[in-house]
C-alpha cells in the first residue's frame, strides 16, 4: 500500500514538474500530428486528449498553450466528423450501421463543441479576444452550431436560439477579421462566404445577396475573373437570380462559371424550398407532423390491444407521411400564383396544388426592388391504412 502510495506521489510530481510536461507535451503532440496525418484518427484525438489534460493540470498553466491544444483536437475531431459522414453515406451501408455512424457523428459533434466554447472563453479571459485565432474560433464554432444540435429532442425555441447564436458568431468573426487581418483577406473572405451560405440555408436572399456580391467583386481582383475560387459562390448566386427571374442575370453569371471550369453547367437553380419563407407553411407542417405522432403511436397501442408486435409486415400498414414537392411561382406580393404537384397519385396532386395555393410565401426585395420567385413548397398528408 505504501509503495503505491509513493509510486502516485511521484507520478504527480514528475506532473507538476515544468520541463517534464514539456517534453511530454511535445512528445505527444507530435504523436498526434503523425498519427493525424496518417489518417488514424481516433489515435490521434487520444493523444491530443493526453495533451490537453497536461495543460489543465499544470499548475504553471498558459493560457495560450491550453486553447491552442484545445483548439488541435477540435481540428481533428473535424476531420473525424467529416471520414465518418462520407462512410455513412455509403448506399451499400445497412440501416443500423448508418444509425450508428450518425449517433457517432453526433457524440463527436457534442465534445467539439466543448472544446470550441473552453478555447473562445480561455482567449476572451486570457487577454486575447480580439485575435485571429479567436476569430477562427468563432467561425468554426458558427458552423457546428448551425448543423447540430446536442439535444436529443430540440424545441422550436432551442433550435432558433442555436441559429441566432450562429449569426451572431458570424458576425463577430467577420467583424474581428477584418480588423485583425483585412477586408480582403483570404480568411476573412472566407468568413464572407460562409455569412452567405449561412443565410442561403434558411432561404434568406436579401441577406446572403451582398456577401456572394462582395465575394465575387473582391476575388475577382484578387485572382481574375477566371480564377478558381470563384466557383465557391458563384453557383449559389446564380440560383437566387435565377429564383428571382433575373434569367439573364443568372445566365451570365452561369457563363462565367463555365470559363473556370471549360465545362457545360447542368446544375437546376429552381428547387428553393420556400417553406421557411413561409409561416403558412411551416404551421401546416407542424400541425401534420405532430398528428402524425400521433396516429403512429395509436397505431402501435392498436397492434398491443390485438396481441400484436410491431413487424416488417404490419409496419407496412402503419400511417404514412407522404410528402409532395410542388413548383411554384410567388408574385411580387407572396402570392402563389401557380402551383403544380409532382405525385403520380391524382388526387395526391390535386389536393397538394389546392392547399399550397392557400398559402403566404414572404416577398423578396432586394435593392428596392420586388421580384418573383419560382422553387417549391412541400404538401405533406398523412395515409392511414390499418
Amino acid at each position: 500500500m505504501l509503495k503505491n502510495l509513493t509510486i502516485f506521489a511521484l507520478a504527480i510530481l514528475l506532473l507538476y514538474n515544468p520541463a517534464f510536461s514539456q517534453e511530454t507535451k511535445k512528445a505527444l503532440t507530435e504523436k498526434a500530428l503523425m498519427l493525424y496525418r496518417q489518417g488514424k484518427f481516433e489515435k490521434a484525438i487520444e493523444a491530443a486528449e493526453q495533451v490537453i489534460e497536461l495543460e489543465k493540470a499544470n499548475q504553471f498553466q498558459d493560457t495560450l498553450s491550453y486553447a491552442n491544444s484545445l483548439i488541435n483536437a477540435a481540428r481533428m475531431k473535424e476531420d473525424y466528423i467529416i471520414e465518418l459522414q462520407n462512410k455513412a453515406e455509403n448506399k451499400n451501408l445497412i440501416a443500423r450501421d448508418k444509425f450508428e455512424l450518425y449517433e457517432k457523428i453526433s457524440q463527436i459533434a457534442s465534445e467539439l463543441e466543448t472544446l470550441l466554447r473552453q478555447a473562445l472563453q480561455l482567449n476572451e479571459t486570457g487577454g486575447r479576444a480580439q485575435s485571429a485565432q479567436t476569430a477562427d474560433v468563432k467561425s468554426e464554432l458558427a458552423m457546428l452550431v448551425q448543423k447540430y444540435n446536442p439535444t436529443t429532442k430540440p424545441s422550436i425555441e432551442s433550435a432558433r436560439g442555436r441559429i441566432d447564436e450562429a449569426e451572431k458568431l458570424l458576425t463577430e468573426s467577420l467583424l474581428l477579421n477584418e480588423q485583425v487581418r483585412g477586408n480582403d483577406n483570404d480568411k476573412t473572405l472566407s468568413v464572407v462566404l460562409q455569412t452567405g451560405d449561412f443565410y442561403l440555408r434558411y432561404v434568406n436572399f436579401e441577406k446572403a445577396l451582398p456577401f456572394y456580391e462582395r465575394y465575387i467583386q473582391t476575388t475577382e481582383k484578387k485572382g481574375g475573373k477566371n480564377y478558381p475560387e470563384l466557383m465557391n459562390a458563384l453557383r449559389s448566386y446564380a440560383s437566387i437570380l435565377f429564383t428571382g427571374f433575373q434569367d439573364k442575370e443568372s445566365a451570365d453569371v452561369i457563363k462565367k462559371l463555365e470559363e473556370i471550369t471549360q465545362k457545360k453547367e447542368e446544375a437546376k437553380f429552381n428547387n428553393f424550398n420556400f417553406q421557411l419563407r413561409s409561416k403558412d407553411a411551416v404551421a401546416y407542417a407542424s400541425q401534420i407532423v405532430q398528428s402524425f405522432r400521433t396516429e403512429d403511436e395509436n397505431f402501435r397501442k392498436r397492434l398491443k390491444l390485438v396481441g400484436k408486435t410491431l413487424t416488417r409486415s404490419n409496419l407496412e400498414l402503419s400511417p404514412k407521411l407522404v410528402r409532395v414537392q410542388v413548383k411554384v411561382v410567388i408574385d411580387e406580393n407572396g402570392k402563389v400564383v401557380e402551383a403544380v404537384a409532382d405525385d403520380k397519385d391524382k388526387k395526391n396532386r390535386a389536393r397538394a396544388e389546392q392547399e399550397v395555393s392557400k398559402w403566404f410565401v414572404r416577398p423578396f426585395s432586394y435593392n428596392g426592388v420586388k421580384h418573383k420567385m419560382r422553387g417549391v413548397l412541400t404538401y405533406l398528408e398523412i395515409t392511414q391504412l390499418f
